[in-house]
């Protein structure tokens, strides 16, 4: 992907008003030591194409090899009268296919392998997505991660969800998930989607 000064242009007099107050203080390009761009906050959404279709951004994350890292389609600034709620309502949904399964979410973050190929979905916990396993439906409001093939690598249950685990019943949780990413969840499970660890 190439940057241009047109990313930049009219940046402080954007078209969108959300901005306007929502902007984060923070510079608008970042660089690796190497002069590499590291990240890029743009002044409005633009759409980012991808494996997985367009993607609309406001800030977009770099590897040092220019490959996407991770895309933002919002990046307000969360305060007193802007939650992470106001901010969910304004970004959209999107239909992502990993892996033969379509999830339909308002994704706060994606991240992606060097390749293109989907690493994780982090959603707003303000939202539910419902991801099917073989131990049934499991709730999320943080995420979900993916191996390369698109299999699930990890999710992080949404509070008191119970799971049928070797004639037992467990609850996978991290009590300190809630504002991380979905990088690395409490439950994990192997490529043929049996349990490998918990939390």
């Amino acid at each position: 992907m190439t940057i241009t000064a047109d990313f930049f242009k009219g940046y402080e007099n954007t078209k969108d008003p959300e901005m306007d107050f929502r902007r984060r203080e923070r510079e608008k390009v970042s660089f690796y030591r190497s002069g590499a761009i590291k990240a890029v906050y743009l002044n409005e959404q633009i759409r980012i194409e991808t494996w997985y279709g367009e993607i609309s951004a406001e800030l977009i994350t770099f590897y040092e090899d220019s490959t996407i890292k991770r895309i933002f389609p919002r990046y307000g600034k969360i305060g007193a009268y802007w939650t992470e709620k106001n901010e969910a309502e304004i970004t959209e949904y999107s239909e992502l296919e990993v892996g033969g399964v379509v999830y339909r979410c308002r994704p706060q973050c994606l991240y992606f392998y060097p390749d293109g190929k989907l690493k994780s979905i982090t959603i707003y916990n303000s939202d539910i997505l419902t991801v099917k396993t073989k131990y049934g439906e499991i709730r999320t409001n943080i995420g979900v991660s993916f191996y390369r093939s698109g299999k699930i690598r990890s999710i992080e249950p949404a509070f008191k969800t119970e799971i049928e685990y070797k004639g037992k019943k467990i609850r996978p949780f991290n009590f300190f998930a809630d504002g991380m990413h979905a990088d690395n969840n409490s439950l994990v499970l192997d490529e043929e989607g049996y349990i490998l660890s918990y939390i």
